[in-house]
């Protein structure tokens, strides 16, 4: 075909684009017909786009992401400001690269350039769109959330974090955690791993994160690092995961490590947070996975990523570092599961003790905050591991099946520093109490 004289058909109309001499306007009739009626596409907004708050997550020095849940096709934003007036606010768009991510049910913004240890204000807003010519798209007036707040990790900020975890969608042990959460108001919270059971479809994520039975909008004006459990890769949660659950920035990691999505290590104050990745809690020859699992090559990769975490000034003149991981790095009982045998499942995971552990130690970290157990324990440190472990609490309320269990209760742990020392207090949210209280000297001292 000369291509002089090629065509296109668009919106049902056969618009010409060389080869016939436009009108004096510049513009062929046929596409100032099209362009009339683009413009004159009213798109008026669902009577509710927006369907969830604002999650914030993987928090940086100078970046935050926020995800949040829509009703219609639409692109979203993020205004971002220093004042709660939200004056002079700078405006993002979805993620995505040349194109701005759009979305029916999910929305994802990445607000960049930030300064660390700063408070921003923020709102979210969303924009159905449609195409009344061709592949024209045309959104719709915004609609805006009310205004939240967050902080952005840094040496400067607050030292004060707080973990939740094995939460596994039971909405009333979900209520009595995010509670305690608003109560703490730490900048920050690491929700530790098994946030769902099997979860099939992106809207299982959706209700998980996005609308949960209870606590919404636990991550409004709080920043969650999310770091995997063993649940949380299994059914296709894996596959929909992401799509609420951002991961970090490539910028934060080399080449090498762009399979490792979410370990992060931050300043928070003076305390370092690390997270590590331990994966299933069955070896990868187990038959549940079909042959598809390649965790060990997978904790084996996050040996060099670790190392180099310490090498960065801001880690290495950490004076408190504490690292989290899913499955527990050491069980007291000698029998216990160590994550390499067919039978049951993983009580801890030994590679990964393996692997990582040295490094910790070498570096002195003072406390790795574990879960997967259900099951609140404190495990000292010794001459042999010299990083003390702290597991917590899963979401029974008083019972291990139909037997009672005082042991059982979901926990909420908090870790701020104090008068110099590092302060890790348990708070068992079931019975309102503090379940243990532990403190940490200087690593440096």
């Amino acid at each position: 075909m000369d291509m002089k004289r090629r065509s296109f058909l668009t919106g049902g109309a056969l618009l010409t684009v060389s080869g016939i001499v436009p009108v004096a306007s510049g513009m062929l009739a046929s596409e100032q017909a099209a362009h009339d009626k683009y413009k004159a596409t009213q798109v008026p907004p669902p009577d509710k786009l927006l369907d969830s708050e604002p999650l914030l997550q993987v928090p940086a020095p100078d970046s935050v992401g926020v995800s949040f849940a829509v009703n219609a096709l639409s692109v979203g934003y993020a205004q971002v400001a220093d004042n709660p007036e939200m004056k002079n606010a700078r405006q993002y768009v979805c993620e995505g690269m040349p194109l701005a991510e759009i979305h029916d049910r999910v929305l994802r913004v990445r607000m960049d350039g930030l300064k660390p240890a700063t408070k921003y204000w923020y709102r979210i807003g969303a924009a159905a769109v449609t195409y009344p010519i061709g592949y024209w798209m045309k959104p719709s007036p915004i609609e805006w959330s009310a205004v939240h707040s967050f902080t952005t990790p840094g040496e400067a900020a607050a030292s004060h974090f707080m973990v939740i975890n094995d939460t596994h969608a039971q909405w009333k042990p979900f209520a009595m955690a995010t509670e305690k959460m608003r109560e703490l108001q730490a900048p920050v919270a690491v929700w530790n791993g098994d946030a769902s059971n099997t979860s099939r479809t992106l809207e299982d994520i959706v209700k998980i994160f996005l609308k949960p039975g209870s606590g919404t909008g636990y991550g409004a004006d709080t920043a969650i690092l999310f770091n995997n459990g063993n649940h949380d890769f299994r059914g296709q949660a894996n596959i929909h995961l992401d799509q609420v659950m951002m991961t970090r920035l490539p910028s934060e990691r080399s080449p090498r490590d762009w399979a490792l999505h979410r370990n992060f290590a931050i300043r928070q104050g003076d305390i370092a947070l690390i997270g590590l990745d331990t994966g299933e809690d069955k070896p990868d020859f187990h038959p549940a996975a079909g042959g598809a699992t390649r965790f060990e090559p997978y904790r084996a990769a996050q040996v060099p990523w670790l190392e180099d975490q310490f090498k960065r000034p801001e880690i290495a003149q950490a004076p408190f570092v504490v690292a989290f991981v899913h499955i527990p790095l050491f069980d007291p009982n000698p029998n216990a599961n160590p994550g390499t045998l067919l039978e049951d499942y993983a009580a801890w995971q030994k590679q990964a003790a393996e692997l990582w552990g040295p490094i910790l130690a070498k570096n002195r970290v003072q406390l790795v905050i574990a879960a997967h157990q259900h099951r609140y324990r404190f495990d000292p440190a010794t001459a042999t591991r010299p990083w003390a472990q702290l597991v917590g609490g899963g979401p029974e309320l008083g019972f291990q099946g139909n037997t009672p269990d005082d042991g059982k209760f979901p926990t909420v742990i908090e870790g701020k520093v104090v008068d110099g020392k590092l302060r890790i207090t348990v708070h068992d949210v079931f019975k309102k109490r503090v379940a243990g209280e532990f403190s940490f000297p200087s690593r440096l001292g």
